[in-house]
């Protein structure tokens, strides 16, 4: 198995070789799916034999599409589609590339219809410089945009997840670990293989239009009955008559989760990005509108879409839309009434079976229980009710071969089974699917009875346990023996004894098998028919035990969840399994004694601890308020440590969602009650202090934050140890602290120890180490060590992909990152589609708002805005700044970023005034709230001095710029490279107002120290030297100034600087020098 490093050498080597094996016409088709995936979605191959020039040397091109032009669209394809007209070009060719892209490209250009933009893919890799005098002479020459992917960019988009598959597909190259497989969260959508275990018979006519309306018109088909019919029976082997000739895919639609789940994953297999699944699924309607996209523009084989179980016409009717002609979706449903379902929907009763068709079922399935004639009077007898029919005839199959004892009343042939049926069995077959007392119930009681007789006595009680869990599917790993043991009817219950009662259910079919694979583990389940599951609960023996049941699952659940850590993402497969069974059980407290609640609230936590680490934060409250709930029934001494911890759990889930102010409130209170409890030195005391002082830092009280961590991490070393979650958690902040107060060297040693030994005690994989690594990698990124950082970012994405999911918070954070990356690396396309799809993703998981949320907005505000478009990036920036005053307040580090932002934005708009009034303000506010040398202080000092100055208010912006460098040269010592920066500005702008000796003396003092800091070729020690020499010259010493001015004119001379506009000002006064 390749690691992603060892798999992007392989995509180098084999994009390297491709011309040795002259497969121009793979690289072609692997160029166009790279870029309807990334870049332009409506582009078609271009027709005619490229050696010939058929293409016009254009290897693909984009048709006229109208969703491009659609208000914020939501599928893929209308997020890439163009209104320009664009153009693909590829060549393997590795020599003289540039004279082969100019060539295409008078091609292109040369003939056909007009082009916009050309996007040419290489093997070979062009040189940065070679790449923008192309990109240059394209749009000079003929007015188009030209995009170059070379070799390297190639290889970076195809060792992307979501991209990896195009690299197997063209490439022949193996899976990429954790890339290429789904997830444990992406359901199978599989036809099922083990459905059904007999022949299928009395359905050919049924079968045969069936098959017939899928050939042809296809549309919505729904097959209904009453439970028990065979519905699913008859929806499989539809799926298999067709599947030679076109994609078939299976979903259950028994939970509404999972129906929505699976759906998720049609999306995928039909086209969709998995990742971009996974971010807009959390809006259903949105979540639709991809789905359907996708299905309708497939151009793959036709498909057809099977809904198994959809009882609930409700929960499935508004995902189920009108497919194009040729495909088909066949829903199973009980719900036989048709204003249930779509006026459009072709609706087929599927009946019960005739005596012949059942009785030669149940002689396949017990050949040895009697003859002919018998079969078809139990057949009759039974309804020919394909599930009863079932049941009865691999009971018999259990029974008919044992060897007869003179007192056995267990029926082993037909007609004995047949007579120890009800005499109503006839008459009650049709109120099957309601009645607990009827015939249906009868058959597996009587299955069940067997395995009593044969000494399985635990099936019956352990059958109906199971279905009292959620109808989900059921971990085997619940089965413990020693938590059954403890009830009446599993009592004196041996490990062997469990095992027989699971064969049993197993083999008389009452249970089944699945089994979920994901992230390294394997896990097996039990399942129940949905009806029979329904239909066992109200058995009337079943009510009266209701509450010992309800306890037993509860206790089952409790004590798996108690060695299974929620924090560990090894554990999250069999968490995720376990999750719908613990909301099942979490509400219904209506028999549980002191000690279950105690039970109950501790299995509440862990499983909102779960959903909160996984990013299912509305689970995750409801859970924390059921364990609080259930908390407060126990007795008053019997857990006030529990209660502090679960407290504390929900405050660290309302932090996250923002809610500072609960959350503060509520780690106060949990710190004064846990000193009282608990003693100040105790883990849980600690863990709180923790937390109030990173809500300080959260909060932008850096030198706060710091005099508390500084204090607690020497503490916790002492009393927890080095390596305790909570002493490691605390480094981090104090880190973070030092960046924060500016002292960047020190923060990233910090970090750099940290690492290793979050890594030794937690876990690569832990959530607190990635956010490390992620932490580490911004402070590269501030230090400019932007490659490295991105690299860092990456890895630290590519794990939190695999154990947090694509839209985890944390995760969402990383990717918000990896665009100040790409932003800094001029990527800026790239960065603006992620910032789009972050954003949204936030949208969906926080709908009430969030900091990284407007986080976010801000940096795709400030994208836009260095892109040419102040009018869009302006109402970005207001929502943001205003959703960040609102969140932490006025004067917050990231509420001044967005102001500015947005002052900024005003200013390009040309609304200064705006602007001016907006700094004002914010200067205000600012000054109230921080000393003068507060960097955000300073910063707002910046921004309004250059507003002051774009108005001509002179003397207002030397004013402000004069208190800038003040403030900087205590802070930052009066050599500081921005202190000399400022000065000069200062000095600038009095020279502006004719002040040219106070200018002159100004600047002569500052040339050299910024010629020694800055360098001779800088732009700022140019401007002050061009400055110097125009007030020089207002004196009238025209030595002087040529001096100053020659210094300037050497830096182009010496090609240190391409022409700008400080040589055209140079080159003016030089004019005017004479």
């Amino acid at each position: 198995m390749n690691t992603p490093r060892q798999s992007s050498l392989l995509i180098r080597f084999a994009l390297d070789t491709l011309g040795e094996r002259n497969a121009h016409h793979e690289f072609e088709q692997l160029c166009l799916d790279v870029a309807r995936l990334v870049l332009v979605s409506n582009l078609v191959p271009a027709t005619g034999p490229v050696s010939s020039g058929g293409d016009q040397g254009r290897d693909a091109e984009s048709f006229w599409t109208s969703l491009a032009a659609a208000p914020s669209p939501v599928s893929a394809f209308a997020r890439l589609a163009s209104t320009e007209k664009v153009v693909l070009a590829c060549t393997i060719q590795k020599d003289r590339v540039p004279a082969k892209i100019r060539r295409d490209l008078a091609s292109i250009c040369g003939q056909g219809s007009p082009v916009q933009h050309v996007l040419y893919f290489t093997v070979a890799p062009v040189p940065v410089s070679t790449r923008h005098t192309l990109e240059d002479e394209a749009r000079d020459v003929y007015q188009v945009k030209l995009d170059i992917f070379d070799a390297v960019a190639l290889t970076d988009l195809l060792t992307r997840p979501e991209l990896y598959f195009l690299a197997e597909r063209y490439l022949s190259l193996p899976p990429l670990p954790g890339i290429s497989d789904a997830s444990i969260g992406d359901l199978s959508v599989a036809v099922p293989e083990d459905l059904v275990e007999h022949r299928i018979r009395g359905r050919e006519a049924l079968l045969t239009a069936l098959e017939e309306r899928v050939a042809n018109a296809g549309g919505r088909l729904v097959l209904c009955g009453m439970g028990g019919t065979g519905k699913s029976t008859v929806a499989l082997a539809l799926a298999r008559r067709v599947a030679v000739r076109r994609t078939v895919w299976w979903v259950d639609a028994a939970t509404p989760a999972a129906f929505v789940e699976a759906m998720r994953e049609v999306a995928v297999q039909a086209g969709v990005e998995r990742a971009e699944a996974r971010e807009v699924w959390r809006n259903h309607e949105a979540a639709r509108d991809v789905l359907w996209d996708a299905l309708n523009r497939s151009t793959t084989a036709p498909w057809l879409l099977v809904v198994d179980n959809a009882d609930d016409p409700a929960a499935v009717r508004d995902w189920i839309r009108q497919p194009v002609t040729g495909n088909t979706v066949v829903v199973t449903s009980r719900d036989q009434r048709s204003e249930s379902w779509w006026t459009s929907a072709a609706i087929h009763a599927v009946a019960p079976i005739s005596e012949a068709e059942g009785a030669e079922m149940l002689r396949e399935l017990a050949p040895d229980a009697g003859p002919k004639g018998d079969a078809v009077h139990l057949a009759r007898q039974l309804g020919g009710l394909p599930l009863a029919l079932l049941l009865v005839g691999k009971y018999l199959a259990m029974t008919s071969g044992d060897l007869v004892l003179p007192e056995s009343e267990v029926p082993r042939t037909f007609a004995a089974y047949r007579e120890s049926l009800d005499t109503e069995f006839a008459e009650a077959i049709t109120a099957l699917p309601h009645d607990p007392h009827g015939p249906l119930a009868r058959t597996w009681e009587m299955s069940l009875d067997l395995l009593e007789m044969r000494g399985t006595v635990a099936a019956r009680p352990l059958f109906r346990l199971i279905s009292f869990f959620a109808p989900e599917p059921l971990p085997v790993a619940l089965l413990r023996r020693n938590v059954l043991a403890a009830a009446n009817d599993f009592k004196n219950l041996s490990s062997s004894g469990l095992e027989a009662a699971v064969r049993g259910l197993l083999g008389c079919g009452l249970l089944h098998r699945r089994r979920f694979e994901g992230l390294g583990s394997t896990a097996e389940t039990l399942i129940v028919h949905p009806l029979v599951r329904e239909i066992t609960r109200t058995q009337p023996a079943a009510i009266e035990a209701a509450s010992v049941y309800a306890t037993l699952s509860t206790a089952l659940l409790a004590t798996v969840a108690k060695g299974l850590d929620p924090i560990v993402p090894a554990n999250w497969p069999l968490w995720r399994l376990l999750l719908p069974h613990c909301v099942h059980v979490a509400a219904d407290t209506t028999h549980a004694a002191a000690l279950e609640h105690q039970m109950r609230g501790d299995l509440a936590d862990r499983a909102a601890v779960y959903a909160h680490q996984s990013g299912q934060w509305s689970v995750a409250e409801e859970q924390f308020g059921h364990a609080l709930t259930a908390y407060a029934h126990t007795a008053a001494d019997a857990g006030p440590r529990t209660v502090l911890t679960t407290r504390h759990n929900f405050a660290l889930l309302k932090r996250d969602q923002d809610r500072l102010d609960e959350a503060e409130a509520d780690f106060g209170d949990i710190l004064r009650g846990a000193t009282r409890v608990l003693g100040p030195d105790h883990a849980n005391t600690l863990t709180a202090r923790h937390e109030l002082a990173r809500l300080r830092l959260d909060r932008g009280d850096v030198e706060g934050a710091h005099t508390e961590f500084s204090r607690l991490v020497p503490h916790l070393i002492a009393v927890l140890g080095p390596e305790h979650s909570t002493t490691l958690a605390a480094r981090h902040e104090l880190a973070r602290v030092l960046r924060g107060r500016g002292n960047l060297a020190e923060a990233r040693n910090s970090f750099e120890q940290l690492i290793p030994d979050m890594a030794n005690a937690l876990g690569d994989a832990s959530p607190n180490t990635l956010t490390s690594r992620h932490e580490l990698a911004d402070l590269l990124l501030e230090l400019g060590e932007v490659e490295q950082a991105l690299d860092e970012f990456e890895a630290t994405l590519r794990q939190e992909r695999l154990t947090l999911g694509h839209d985890h918070p944390s995760t969402l954070v990383t990717r918000h990152n990896v665009c100040y990356a790409l932003l800094q690396l001029g990527r800026f396309d790239e960065a603006e589609a992620e910032l789009r799809a972050i954003h949204a993703t936030w949208a969906r998981i926080a709908p009430q708002g969030h900091t990284s949320s407007h986080r976010a907005q801000g940096t795709l505000a400030g994208l836009l805005s260095a892109t040419g478009r102040p009018a869009e990036a302006e109402g970005h920036f207001r929502a943001a700044a205003e959703a960040l005053v609102a969140a932490l307040g006025p004067t917050h580090p990231e509420t001044v970023v967005a102001r500015l932002g947005h002052a900024d934005t005003l200013r390009l708009l040309d609304r200064h005034a705006e602007a001016q009034a907006m700094l004002q303000s914010l200067l205000t506010s600012v000054l109230a709230s921080h000393d003068t040398g507060h960097p955000s202080l300073l910063s707002v000092r910046r921004h309004l001095a250059d507003v002051y100055f774009e108005q001509e208010q002179d003397a207002a912006a030397e004013h402000q710029l004069r208190l800038l460098a003040e403030a900087q040269s205590d802070v930052l010592g009066t050599g500081h490279p921005d202190t000399l920066r400022t000065l000069s500005q200062a000095a600038a702008v009095a020279l502006r107002q004719g002040e040219a000796n106070r200018a002159t003396r100004e600047l002569a003092a500052l040339v050299d120290p910024l010629a020694s800091h800055l360098g001779s070729d800088n732009d700022d020690t140019l401007s002050a030297r061009l400055n110097l020499a125009y007030a020089y010259l207002l004196l009238g010493d025209s030595a002087a100034a040529s001096r100053q001015l020659t210094d300037v004119l050497m830096a182009y001379e010496n090609g240190c600087r391409a022409p700008d506009e400080l040589l055209a000002s140079a080159q003016d006064l030089q004019r005017q020098l004479g």
